[in-house]
C-alpha cells in the first residue's frame, strides 16, 4: 500500500528529471531565458494527472534543478544575483499555487465525472426496474445494481435464511449482520444501521429495502469492500438506489392488490350468480318433492305401512335439510348481490325464539331443549325475519354440532344497552382460533370436518345481525367441551318517541 501511494511522487519526480535533460540539451544549442516557464509544465501534468502531493513534489524538485543546471554559478546551488533569488522563489510560489490550482481541477473533474456516471447509472437502473414484473424482480435488481455501480459485497437478506438472496462470492452472511437485519425487519425501522462485524472488523450497512412494503426483506452491504468511494458516499449511493426501490416496489405491490381485488370481486359475482341461478333451479323441483311427501303421508296405504311411512317421512326430512342449505345459499348471494335492508319493526325477543324454534322443530326433535327466557326483556327495533332466520342458523349449528339426545339451552338476558339471545350446546366446543374466525365467510374447521355444511350459517347469521345494528359474540371453555353463541341486538328505552307512538297505538 506504500508503495503504490509512492508512486505518483516518484513519477512526478520523474517528470521533472526528464524535463531537465530537455532543456540541458535544447539549451547547449539555443540559449533559453525561460528556463522556469518550461519547468511549470511537469508541476501542471503531475498535479492534474496524480493530484496535489505529486504536483508540489515537482515544484520543488524543478525550482532545485534550475538552481542547480540553469542559474549560475551553475552546478551549484548558491545563486550571484539577487535577482536570480528573487526569479527562483517566484518561480516556487507560482509552481506552488499553480500545482494547488491543477489539483483542485482534476478532483472538481473526477467529481464531476463519477457524479455524471452515477446520474447515468441510476437512470439506467431506473429505466431496468420499470421491466420487472415482481417485487422480487425489483429487489434482485437493485443487489445487482450495487454490486456493479459500488463493486462491493451486499446480500439480500430475508425473515428466515432460505428467504436470503444470492451472494456474489457465496460465503455465508454474518451471524450479526443477520440478527441486525431481522431486527430492523422487525421494528420496520426505516433508517440504515451500521455495525462492525468481529473479529474481522469489516463494517457493514444494512437498511431495510422498503419500509413502506413489509416482507421485502433487508440488504447488508460490506463497506470494507467497496471501492473508490468513501463509506459516506457508498451509505448515499444505497439510500438513492433503495429509495428508487421503494417506489417502485409500492407501485408494483398497488398495481398486484388492484389487480387481486378486481378478480376477487369478478370472482363474487359469478360465483353469487352461479349460486343464484343453481339455486332457484333446484327449488321448483325440490317443492314438488315436499308436496309429493306431504301427500303420500296422507294416503292410508302409507299411513297403515309403517316402513312405508318411515320412509317417506325420511324423504320428507332430508329434502328439508335440502331445503334449508339451498335457502342459506339464496341468502349468501342475496347478500352480496343487494345487501340486506332490514325492515324495522317493534317486536319482543320471545316471539322472535318461538318463531326460530317452530322454523327449526324438526331438527331439533333430535335434542333436549331448554328455556331460559327472562320476563322483563325490553323490545328490539328489529327486523324480524331476519333476526329469526340469524338465531335459526344458530339452532341449527347447535344441532350439527352436538351429539343426538344432548340438551341445547336457549337463553335471553338483558344488559345495559342490549338484549343477548344465546344458544347454548353440549357438542365439540371451540379453540380459540374458531372464536376468532367466527362469523367468516365459509369457513370450516378442519376438527369438524367430517360434518356435512357449507361453512355459510355463522357467516348468514353475522350479517343478518349486523344489519339490525347487533353483534355476534361465542363462548367455549375449549375443544369438546361445548360452545355457547350469542346474538346481541340494541335495546331501546321507553321515552323512544318511535316506541312511545307504538305503545300508544
Amino acid at each position: 500500500m506504500a508503495a503504490a501511494s509512492a508512486m505518483p511522487v516518484v513519477a512526478s519526480l520523474a517528470l521533472v528529471w526528464l524535463t531537465t535533460i530537455l532543456l540541458v540539451v535544447v539549451t547547449s544549442f539555443v540559449p533559453i531565458n525561460l528556463v522556469a516557464l518550461v519547468y511549470i509544465l511537469p508541476v501542471v501534468l503531475a498535479a492534474t494527472q496524480w493530484g496535489i502531493a505529486p504536483g508540489l513534489s515537482a515544484a520543488f524538485a524543478s525550482a532545485v534543478a534550475a538552481d542547480f543546471f540553469f542559474y549560475p554559478p551553475l552546478f551549484s546551488f548558491w545563486l550571484e544575483s539577487r535577482q536570480d533569488v528573487v526569479d527562483l522563489l517566484l518561480y516556487l510560489l507560482v509552481a506552488v499555487v499553480t500545482s494547488n490550482l491543477a489539483a483542485r481541477l482534476r478532483t472538481t473533474a473526477d467529481s464531476s465525472n463519477r457524479r455524471e456516471r452515477e446520474i447515468a447509472e441510476l437512470h439506467a437502473f431506473s429505466q431496468g426496474l420499470g421491466t420487472c414484473l415482481t417485487g422480487r424482480d425489483v429487489i434482485f435488481a437493485a443487489q445487482d445494481y450495487l454490486s456493479t455501480a459500488l463493486k462491493c459485497r451486499n446480500v439480500i437478506i430475508g425473515q428466515t435464511p432460505d428467504d436470503d438472496g444470492p451472494d456474489a462470492d457465496g460465503t455465508a452472511v454474518p451471524e450479526k449482520v443477520r440478527r441486525e437485519a431481522l431486527k430492523l425487519m422487525t421494528g420496520n425501522v426505516p433508517g440504515a444501521s451500521t455495525i462492525v462485524e468481529p473479529p474481522a472488523g469489516k463494517a457493514w450497512l444494512i437498511r431495510i429495502v422498503a419500509p413502506e412494503v413489509r416482507g421485502c426483506g433487508a440488504v447488508a452491504v460490506e463497506l470494507s469492500s467497496a471501492t473508490g468511494e468513501g463509506t459516506g458516499d457508498i451509505a448515499n449511493h444505497v439510500e438513492a438506489v433503495l429509495d428508487e426501490a421503494a417506489v417502485t416496489l409500492k407501485h408494483l405491490k398497488a398495481k398486484e392488490a388492484l389487480e387481486q381485488a378486481t378478480i376477487n370481486y369478478r370472482t363474487e359475482i359469478l360465483r353469487d350468480a352461479l349460486v343464484g341461478g343453481v339455486s332457484n333451479e333446484l327449488r321448483g323441483p325440490l317443492a314438488a318433492i315436499l308436496g309429493s311427501c306431504s301427500v303420500l303421508s296422507d294416503m292410508p296405504g302409507i299411513l297403515d305401512n309403517t316402513d312405508s311411512h318411515n320412509l317417506v317421512e325420511a324423504i320428507h326430512d332430508q329434502a328439508v335439510q335440502l331445503d334449508t342449505q339451498i335457502r342459506d345459499m339464496l341468502d349468501a348471494a342475496r347478500i352480496s348481490a343487494k345487501g340486506v335492508r332490514p325492515q324495522l319493526a317493534w317486536t319482543d325477543p320471545t316471539d322472535i325464539v318461538d318463531a326460530a324454534i317452530r322454523q327449526k322443530k324438526r331438527r331439533l326433535a333430535t335434542h333436549d331443549i331448554v328455556l331460559d327466557l327472562r320476563g322483563d326483556v325490553p323490545l328490539v327495533h328489529v327486523d324480524t325475519v331476519l333476526v329469526e332466520q340469524a338465531l335459526g342458523q344458530l339452532l341449527e349449528n347447535a344441532v350439527k354440532y352436538s351429539p343426538a339426545g344432548t340438551t341445547i339451552t336457549i337463553s335471553s338476558r338483558c344488559g345495559a344497552q342490549y338484549v343477548e339471545l344465546s344458544v347454548g350446546d353440549q357438542g365439540s366446543g371451540l379453540t380459540a382460533d374458531e372464536k376468532r374466525q367466527l362469523g367468516k365467510r365459509c369457513y370450516r374447521s378442519e376438527r369438524n370436518s367430517a360434518v356435512s355444511g357449507s361453512g355459510l350459517g355463522l357467516w348468514i347469521a353475522s350479517t343478518f345481525v349486523a344489519a339490525n345494528g347487533g353483534s355476534l359474540h361465542a363462548e367455549s371453555r375449549g375443544p369438546e367441551l361445548g360452545a355457547t353463541i350469542s346474538l346481541r341486538l340494541p335495546t331501546v328505552s321507553e321515552d323512544t318517541p318511535e316506541l312511545v307512538d307504538t305503545l300508544n297505538d
